[in-house]
């Protein structure tokens, strides 16, 4: 059981459908290593991440730069739009090598939203699993399995009453990449 404003649909991609969006977006993906300033050193980022969408994007002190979706992954916008019923005009992509790339404690909420905070998460590849805790109420912890083209949506509260986690995990696990699909009404 997920709290209000998560749904998961497993499956939301068929199996070989998901197969084949994985391997085009890991290959016609530019993919970038990009580090991080923490405690006055530069650290790198434990994943690989491209950015597309019509405004810049700042988080965490980096900047990715406007880029156009191409045209297989406008179409995957628009049918997670259909799916969704909220608008997206960009996307994140993270591509998670192994058990050992991850993404720390955070809710999705920094960026200019225009009203449509929702955001939805297609998952391809391996299994991982997805931490969820009440940014108030500690005892508010839930966890996913995220499986091989499951989408999550976040909608209404969820990135102002939550936050989510990708840990790492010391279990053999193969690549993943997520694509976070979000709408932004301009740049932050």
């Amino acid at each position: 059981m997920l709290p209000a404003g998560f749904d998961w649909r497993p499956g939301w991609l068929d199996p070989g459908a998901a197969r084949a969006l994985f391997a085009t977006a890991l290959d016609a993906t530019p993919w970038e290593d990009v580090s991080l300033r923490l405690a006055g050193r530069l650290v790198p980022m434990p994943r690989r991440v491209a950015f597309f969408g019509p405004h810049d994007y700042r988080y965490s002190g980096l900047l990715h730069t406007a880029r156009a979706l191409p045209g297989w992954l406008d179409d995957v916008r628009r049918r997670i739009e259909e799916a969704a019923r909220h608008p997206f005009n960009t996307v994140l992509m993270n591509l998670y090598r192994s058990g050992a790339d991850s993404v720390s404690w955070h809710s999705d909420d920094d960026y200019p939203h225009g009203g449509h905070p929702a955001v939805a998460s297609l998952s391809l590849g391996a299994t991982r699993r997805f931490r969820i805790a009440h940014r108030r109420e500690r005892e508010q912890r839930y966890a996913v399995d995220l499986t091989d083209g499951g989408l999550l949506l976040m909608t209404d509260r969820s990135q102002l009453e939550y936050r989510h986690a990708l840990p790492k995990t010391a279990a053999p696990v193969g690549a993943r990449i997520n694509m976070t699909f979000r709408f932004m009404s301009g740049p932050n």
